[in-house]
């Protein structure tokens, strides 16, 4: 396991996250996009505003200004967000990084560093021709000072880059660039609308052809430059009145004296009404009607009216079929026919390009990866360059190295950029930290040091005591006794054994030659069995009993955990079994030993004073 180390990246959440309202499409420090115009609706003086990012489509030129209006103080923040207190003056703004622009895009601010109190408008230019589609959560790091803190936030706004679109004379390709394998869906800009006489051929460069008007999608799986070219006939288009010109008619409104209201009947050679024009008023020849008709074999029949105030007047008949067209004249009616018949051939050609799709990154441990809290690991990803690291679904920011060291918990992945702009995800490590164990407090007793909380320990645990940080071999019990004069560095170990996880707790101790540890069974009384002590723990008076062979003098002394003597009482006794009573009440609440001294030798035990 690794030792902790804080982590240089993470972001404190703060209340100037207004700055996403404002800063919302805007700033970022690269340049290469000079020359941004700032252009603003009337606005207050201070308030937020942005303006929106204009959609792009891969392989376009893009080129697009945002402008915005940042605060002057939090009042603007505090009508939306209560939570932010109103009337703090904003000193500072400051830019700081920008990531996830699409690929192939730069920018440039008018300035990174702002002073609201003096400007608060400012602008950035977007430009460069983007690689791939997609939406780009484009995230912006900056820094605000308010009341003289400056505080860091990120926020993000999207960029839209739509796929690519490829057109010509003859079709228009949707999705015509991108990674690893594309679906390119086809458009034929000469369609035959129903009609026949239209034929079509498609070469789409990897091999397939087609004939049809309208072929289906076609994808391309392999990295590539693909040409495809297209061919469309139209040698059957037919026979199209386009025009209907009338030069001259006889006819007039003749009680009105003024000219002439036209318009047209014109029959198909079965007899049936096909088209009625609209009336022209008041003609001044020539009077133009656009027709636009496809004719059939046969004679058709013209007929041009007048639409009088009390009736109409018919201006005469023209017969024609679809290859006399020209100039017809019957008696006073002169007319002009336009009819076309047009054979169109069209031929076009474009590319799809299809770029190499990157492997996606491998990053190492993988997995779950279960650590203890207060540790770090270090997450490796087996490519070098083109990185950004994201914690769960939020970026990182300034993560773009090979390797990222993690010491919280958390989903963590990378994304690689290739230089075609093509991106792929890593898998991603699911980083737990488990809890450390308690810290083993021990009490010291004479030269006896025991374990106070047991009942805190892991239900599967082990323990290992040290000696100036040396290992003890044999000592994983809850009490150990220091046997050899000296000062030294105790330490207790507690190991969770379902996780792994240590802990310790130390404690600076010095040898003290008036104590023989109450569990060293070759230097206490035999008799030291028969101690009871009672009530223990006790508040106030304590009783000891005990029996002895011997019958003499006694000594009780009471040691507190530092090994001071804080309580001395001496009495003779000449019956086997003692009993003498302790007073405690003025003594901290604490753990104690007492010692007592017989003609046999000694005995001991603890005390807890409550």
């Amino acid at each position: 396991m690794h030792k902790v180390s804080p982590h240089k990246f993470r972001l404190t959440a703060i209340a100037l996250l207004f700055f996403a309202g404002i800063f919302s499409s805007k700033t970022m420090a690269q340049t290469g996009c000079p020359g941004c115009v700032i252009n603003l609706p009337p606005l207050p003086a201070d308030t937020i505003f942005l303006s929106d990012a204009a959609e792009g489509m891969a392989g376009q030129y893009y080129d697009t200004d945002i402008s915005f209006r940042m605060p002057k103080s939090t009042t603007p923040v505090n009508a939306t967000d209560p939570s932010t207190p109103a009337g703090l003056p904003i000193s500072n703004i400051t830019i700081n990084s920008v990531v996830n622009v699409p690929p192939g895009l730069n920018w440039e601010a008018n300035q990174l560093s702002f002073n609201p109190g003096n400007q608060s408008d400012g602008c950035v230019k977007f430009c460069g021709t983007p690689l791939q589609p997609g939406v780009y959560d484009v995230e912006v790091f900056v820094t605000a000072t308010v009341l003289t803190i400056g505080q860091s936030t990120s926020f993000s706004f999207p960029i839209t880059i739509l796929p690519a679109v490829s057109s010509n004379d003859g079709f228009a390709m949707q999705n015509s660039s991108g990674c690893g394998a594309v679906t390119v869906s086809f458009q034929n800009n000469v369609p035959s609308n129903g009609n026949t006489g239209y034929t079509y051929a498609w070469d789409f460069g990897n091999g397939t052809t087609s004939s049809l008007e309208n072929p289906p999608a076609v994808t391309y799986s392999a990295p590539g430059v693909y040409e495809v070219k297209y061919a469309a006939t139209v040698d059957t288009f037919g026979y199209q009145l386009s025009t209907v010109r009338v030069l001259d008619a006889s006819c007039d409104d003749i009680l009105l004296n003024v000219p002439p209201d036209l318009y047209l009947r014109l029959k198909d050679p079965l007899g049936n009404l096909i088209y009625t024009s609209s009336v022209q008023d008041n003609v001044d020849f020539p009077a133009v009607f656009n027709v636009n008709l496809f004719l059939t074999d046969g004679t058709y029949e013209l007929e041009v009216k007048d639409e009088d105030t009390f009736g109409e007047e018919s201006c005469g008949f023209i017969y024609f079929t679809r290859t006399n067209a020209g100039l017809l004249v019957s008696g006073d009616l002169e007319v002009q026919l336009d009819v076309i018949h047009p054979v169109t051939n069209v031929t076009s050609a474009s590319f799809v390009t299809v770029y190499e799709q990157p492997a996606a990154p491998v990053l190492m441990p993988n997995g779950t990866v279960d650590i203890c809290m207060g540790e770090s690991i270090d997450l490796v990803a087996d490519y070098d360059q083109g990185l950004q690291w994201y914690q769960d679904t939020t970026v990182l920011f300034g993560e773009t190295g090979q390797a990222l060291t993690v010491d919280g918990p958390g989903s963590f992945w990378v994304e690689y950029t290739s230089p075609d702009g093509c991106r792929v995800q890593s898998m991603p490590v699911e980083v737990v930290f488990s809890p450390l164990p308690n810290v083993p407090a021990f009490n010291v007793i004479g030269n006896e040091y025991s374990l106070t909380n047991p009942s805190q320990l892991p239900a599967d645990y082990s323990l290992q005591w040290y000696m100036d940080g040396v290992l003890l071999p044999g000592e994983t019990g809850p009490v150990y006794c220091l046997m050899q004069p000296g000062v030294f560095l105790m330490a207790l170990e507690v190991t969770d054994n379902a996780t792994g996880c240590t802990n310790e707790f130390s404690l600076g101790v010095s040898y003290n030659p008036s104590f023989t540890c109450a569990s060293d069974a070759n230097e206490v009384a035999k008799t030291a069995s028969s101690l009871v002590i009672s009530p223990n723990p006790t508040s106030g008076e304590m009783v000891v009993d005990f029996t002895m062979e011997n019958p003499g003098e006694l000594a009780f002394q009471l040691f507190d955990s530092m090994g001071k003597l804080v309580l001395v009482e001496k009495s003779n006794s000449y019956q086997a079994k003692v009993r003498q009573a302790l007073q405690l009440g003025h003594l901290p609440i604490g753990t104690y030993l007492l010692k007592v001294q017989t003609p046999e030798g000694f005995m001991q035990g603890r005390v807890v004073k409550m």
